[in-house]
């Protein structure tokens, strides 16, 4: 019954931190601990909660464009951007193994990307499920579902596992900016962000 274009869902991430820098230590607290994918075709929409914030990225990724929603603190903003900086798939380096684990009933696949400043990014791809992409994700042909991803940069490391995968219809109105919003350009929300910062020294 689901489109064979692509997951059409819901997908929870747990996650996890570890070595974070001394100087973040005061951010752990607000570092989110889950994450929330709906996935329709070429439609994502990732939600964050974080502390007193909700987040938001709706992305498209056959326009390569999203809209960021930020709520939080009495405001309620949109700000639309075209993904111009999304990693091209020739940057990266895609190595296959036959490594194997199972997430949460899925069996999945070990693949490392490597990108030309030798960032490494590990995932463990299920070809259990139909692929997604969104604009967070390499561009490149992952042949399955994204079931963790993980990368270290300076000893810290971040990693992101499927919790909980739940396939079901999802309405359209998902990937709609909801009314109340105010659209905001990337230059105002850098204005408004510089500022706020200025009042948390």
């Amino acid at each position: 019954t689901f489109s064979q274009d692509g997951f059409e869902g819901e997908v929870t991430y747990k996650i996890s931190y570890k070595n974070l820098p001394e100087e973040m230590g005061m951010y752990k607290a607000m570092l989110p601990k889950k994450t929330k994918i709906v996935i329709k075709n070429e439609w994502s929409n990732i939600e964050q909660n974080m502390m007193v914030v909700k987040m938001n990225v709706i992305s498209n990724s056959k326009t390569k464009k999203s809209v960021m929603l930020i709520k939080g603190m009495g405001q309620k903003i949109a700000m639309e951007t075209e993904d111009t900086t999304q990693q091209n798939g020739s940057s990266f380096t895609v190595t296959k193994t036959t490594e194997m684990k199972i997430i949460e009933g899925y069996k999945c696949n070990k693949v490392m990307l490597k990108d030309t400043g030798s960032n490494e990014i590990v995932m463990w791809i299920t070809k259990e499920l139909p692929a997604y992409k969104n604009n967070n994700l390499p561009d490149v042909e992952l042949d399955g579902f994204p079931m963790e991803f993980s990368f270290e940069k300076d000893n810290m490391k971040m990693r992101m596992t499927a919790s909980k995968i739940d396939k079901k219809k999802i309405d359209d109105k998902e990937f709609e900016i909801p009314e109340g919003y105010e659209k905001k350009t990337p230059e105002e929300m850098a204005e408004l962000f510089g500022n706020m910062d200025g009042m948390k020294m």
